[in-house]
């Protein structure tokens, strides 16, 4: 019969187990100071640049979220159509949940400016 080692509990994690929990914590302070650090930028006034380009690229992510909203919207809507004619409610449940979902993707850049402005 082979002889096993025993584990002894009281010695702790030992070196590498040690090592890796002081990376860790080390890791996880330098990101609470790069996060929580305040930093003072001095900027001037004329921001129009940097507005405009970061409001084109808006415009571009909302165009594509809106237009996936709307493909979501009809599949819900003929989901919906097809399980009118079939006796299970879940499938009539998801259709409503894809008809909801679609239409808050659709309207999520309105949704968006009414809160930020």
């Amino acid at each position: 019969m082979k002889d096993h080692k025993t584990i002894n509990r009281s010695q702790g994690t030992g070196k590498w187990g040690t090592a890796l929990l002081i990376g860790l914590l080390l890791a996880g302070f330098s990101c609470m100071v790069a996060v929580c650090h305040p930093v003072m930028v001095l900027a001037s006034g004329n921001t129009g640049a940097i507005t405009t380009s970061f409001k084109s690229i808006y415009n571009i992510i909302a165009a594509i979220v809106t237009s996936i909203g709307q493909l979501y919207l009809l599949w819900g809507v003929f989901e919906w159509a097809t399980s009118l004619n079939s006796q299970d409610g879940t499938a009539q449940s998801m259709a409503f949940k894809r008809i909801a979902a679609g239409l808050v993707a659709c309207m999520a850049p309105t949704i968006i400016s009414m809160i930020t402005y």
